[in-house]
This record gives structure tokens, sequence and C-alpha cells, in this order.
């Protein structure tokens, strides 16, 4: 009888990175010819650069043999992958609400529907298609639609960034697998289940969200796009419906609140609503970019740069002051990526980075970021943060001439270069104008990205250069505000209402969101 077992750990240099080569390595761990064995699955692989001289992929595989096997007690065995349906798909009368149709809100529909739901869907901004087109627009001709950008539509804001697709939450693990399965089931590679750091690109999120919209409407869900929650309806202290553009009404029970880190109006109705809303930490900074090959050479050294299949290389650095608890570290790098205008409001400038699949771009960014306490907002307010967020992109668009153009500066310029311009080369990009970055933010986070520089210039002496340009402003990292609720999901202040992923406080990120979506459907369908 076939036995599956795991292996983990096995080291294979980057030049050999070929399946025989990992059947070769699997054997010798075993202590078994090649041909008593098979390989089954790839679980994971991820690069391992510490060596310049040497580079190598840490693999996991499943493997089968035959049960007779002698030193199978030395390996973890695989479970059986087939099982049971999780789910019975039983028809429903109630047709619960869900506001929003970013990561969360897709992942809440598909796990509804999977339960025999149909539910409704209101998406303040327009469809994937018609949404990249407004997106584009605001690029050329620099008119915004306040309703259609890189915030606002269907797929929400990580539709249009470089599309990671990993989770910091360890006890998400196994919710985080699911969402990365349901990816590759509406079009991902199937690589992204087992590659170290996955992502998708935004041209392959953009076809992957409009296949699971089609998926959506064919089993009898009902998507109404242009359709902002203005408020909502309470019946004996619990949410029965929303009121959607001021004026129609839409009953329900339950409301799944799906919103983005950016929806601030919605944010300020639920205030209004009674709804209960406290202050959550963020961190905000500026776009970091070089040049894609001085990244390349920093990470993987002159041996490796030029090396066929390892792609625009990836970074993560940080530092922090622990007197006074504040982190320095760069977020959501975007290796062979672009820095873009992802405002959303009038008079307020905020990038964000983005990527195509391919990471095929010259240039490689990340954000650079300081962490700030609620006590920074300078006021107690639960919406503080929101208002701290709106001084700093006020001040960016103020800079960059209060016409769109994102304000740039050369990273020697920023430390007191006394040779050294505001901008050594405007031509690279368009939308771009030269500017004193340190005019934008509070004294504490030039002070503390200025300390993490002198740091950095120690550590990773390529990345603090002239070749460096910093882009402001990045303030969207993560919700200023969190929407309180319990353990079952529900708001504490209002039943019937589940506010769930980014802009309720509670994750960062595409799979996150997702993953949370899934847990707050499994809680209520068990309720």
């Amino acid at each position: 009888m076939p036995l599956q077992l795991i292996l983990n750990n096995l080291r294979i240099p980057i030049e050999d990175d070929r399946p025989q080569e990992y059947l070769r390595a699997a054997a010798q761990k075993m202590g078994i010819a090649t041909d008593a064995l098979s390989i089954a699955a790839l679980l994971s692989k991820s690069p391992d650069y510490r060596d310049q001289n040497q580079f190598y992929y840490i693999i996991s595989l499943v493997v089968c043999t035959d049960d007779s096997f002698a030193n199978k007690q030395k390996f973890a065995i695989y479970p059986d992958p087939l099982q049971a349906d999780r789910k019975k798909s039983i028809p429903r009368k109630e047709r619960p609400i869900i506001v929003g149709f970013g990561p969360a809100g897709m992942f809440a529909a598909l796990e509804l529907i999977d339960y025999g739901f149909k539910p409704l869907i209101f998406e303040r901004g327009k469809k994937i298609e018609e949404r990249s087109v407004d997106v584009q627009k605001f690029i050329r001709e620099q008119k915004l639609n306040p309703e259609s950008n890189i915030q606002f539509g269907e797929g929400g804001a990580g539709s249009y960034s470089d599309g990671k697709l990993f989770s910091r939450r360890s006890n998400n693990t196994s919710y985080v697998n699911r969402v990365l399965k349901t990816f590759v089931k509406f079009g991902a590679p199937a690589e992204i289940e087992y590659i170290s750091k996955p992502h998708l690109g935004t041209d392959v999120l953009c076809k992957i969200v409009r296949n699971i919209r089609l998926y959506i409407l064919e089993r009898g869900g009902e998507i109404h796009y242009s359709s902002k929650m203005t408020g909502i309806l309470k019946s004996d202290g619990r949410a029965s419906g929303v009121v959607i553009n001021g004026e129609k009404e839409f009953l329900s029970s339950p409301i799944f609140i799906a919103l983005g880190h950016s929806a601030r109006d919605t944010l300020n109705m639920l205030y209004e609503t009674g709804v209960t809303l406290e202050q959550r930490q963020i961190s905000v900074g500026v776009r970091i970019e070089h040049p894609a090959r001085t990244i390349d050479l920093m990470r993987y050294g002159p041996k490796y740069m030029n090396f066929p299949t390892l792609g625009a290389a990836t970074y993560s650095l940080n530092h922090t002051n622990r007197k006074i608890r504040r982190g320095v570290y760069t977020f959501c790098m975007c290796p062979g990526g672009e820095v873009i205008n992802a405002s959303s409001e009038e008079g307020l400038l905020v990038i964000n980075g983005m990527s195509y699949s391919q990471r095929s771009s010259p240039f490689s960014n990340a954000a650079l970021v300081v962490s700030c306490h609620p006590s920074d907002y300078g006021s107690e307010h639960p919406l503080a943060g929101v208002a701290f967020q709106k001084n700093i992109e006020r001040k960016t668009f103020e800079i960059g001439g209060g016409s769109w153009k994102i304000p740039a500066q050369n990273l020697m310029h920023f430390l007191g270069g006394k040779n050294s311009s505001p901008l050594n080369d405007t031509s690279y990009k368009m939308g771009v104008v030269p500017a004193d970055i340190n005019e934008v933010f509070p004294d504490f986070v030039t002070r503390e990205l200025t300390v993490a520089f002198h740091k950095w210039k120690e550590d990773v002496p390529l990345f603090i250069s002239d070749q460096a340009i910093l882009l402001g402003s990045e303030t969207r990292t993560s919700s200023p505000v969190r929407i309180t609720r319990s353990e079952d999901f529900e708001s504490v202040a209002l039943k019937n209402l589940y506010p769930i992923g980014e802009g309720s406080g509670y994750t960062g990120g595409i799979t996150s969101s997702a993953a949370d979506a899934i847990r707050a459907i499994e809680s209520y369908v068990s309720s």
C-alpha cells in the first residue's frame, strides 16, 4: 500500500532547481534509492540568500513510497487530502447584505454561496473593467473620480498593488491556504500554493476579480455598483438594513461590512449612527525607489544578480528605537514595480506601489514607514487617526503644486547632502515634482527616518545613495480605526452588523482580509 510522507528542509542549490534534484535529495535523506519513491506534492519552496557564494531553495515535499519503508517512523505521514465537503448547500430564504466588494467582501460572498445563500452586495465603485478606465484617465489627465479610483471599486485597493498573498498572522495558516486555493480556482497560477511570499500582480488580479464576480452572479448573488452605503436601518437595537446612495432602503439580517481602509465617510457615518469605534495604531512615511538593478546587486551580489530565474529582488529592512517604542520598516515592497498616485479625495494626495505579474519595470520601490501611536493623533476622538492621515495628505498635495504631481526628493538631498539636488533626474517618471519631503510630516517621522537611514548606511550601503528617490506620502498602510466586535464577529454596539476585513481594523492585506471573511461567515452559520 503506498505511503505518503512529508520531508522538510531539503536544500537544493539554486542552479539545480528541478524535480529530479528534489527526488535525489529526498532519497538521500530517507536512505533509499530514487526509484523507490515519487513526488506527490510540493508543499513549500523558499529561497535562502544568506550566503552570496551559494544560493539555495529550501523545499518541503510529499513523497510516495512503499508501506514497507523501514524508517517511516522518522517522518510525518501526510494526511489524506480527500475530505468530505465541509459545507452543505441548503436553500436559504434570507439574503445577507455585504457592503464592499474587495477581498473581504468577495470571500464573504463566496462562502455564503457555498452555504446556500444568495447575498446582496453593494459596492460604491464600479466593476473592474470600468474602474480600470477611470484609473488610467486619472493617470493620464489627472482627473479624479472620487468613487472610482485606486482605492474604490470592485476588487478593492489590492487590485492595483503588487498583489502579495501572504499573511503574518500565524493563527490564519489553514484559512490562508484556503484563500490561496480559491485564487487558483479562479485563475491564479498553481505555484502560489507553495512558493514563499507569492504575488499575482495587478494584471492577474483584475482577471481573477472578474471570474469571481461571474461565479457569484451565476449562483444567484446580486451585485450593485455605484452603490454607497449612506445609512444603517435599525430596529429594536439591531441592524435591519442599509440605505444606499441616500435614497434606497434594503432590509436584511445579517449585514457584513467589508470596508476598505479609505472609506472615511462611511466610518464617520457609522460613528454618527452609534457604532463603537476605537483608535488604532498606524504607520506613515514615504515610498523609496531605486533602479531594480541596484536592489538586485544589493540582495543577490555579483554572482547571482543576472541569474535568469530569480527575477527582480525583494528586501525587508527595519530599525527600532526601543526607548520610545517606534519602528521604522519597509512595507509592501514592489520589485520591478512602479509608484502610483492612489488618491481618492480632492486635495489629498497619497501614493502606493504596484507591480504587474512579470515585475519587469526597471525600478523597485517599497513603503518606508514610521510607526505612529494613537497619542500622536492629538485627540482621543475615535476618528483622530483619520484626521492625522488627512493632514499629511493635504500637505503632500500642496507641496506637489496642487496638481496631483507626486512630491519627490533625492535621498542624499533629504539627508542634507551639500552637493545633491532635490531630484537629480525628473525625466525618468512623469507626474513627479521636486519637493522637500521634510515639510510633509511631523518632526518625529523625519527624525526616525533619518536615524534609520544612517544605520542602514552601515548595514546595506547600496541602499543609501543618490540613486534612491523618496516619494510622498504613504499614509494608508492600514486603517486608523477599529470597529469593535465580539468573538463571534458581531459589532458590540449593534446586533446583526458584522465588521470584517481591513477597513474594519482587523486585518492588513489581501489574504488576511479574505481569511477574516471566511472565519466570520463560519461563525455566523454555526451560531
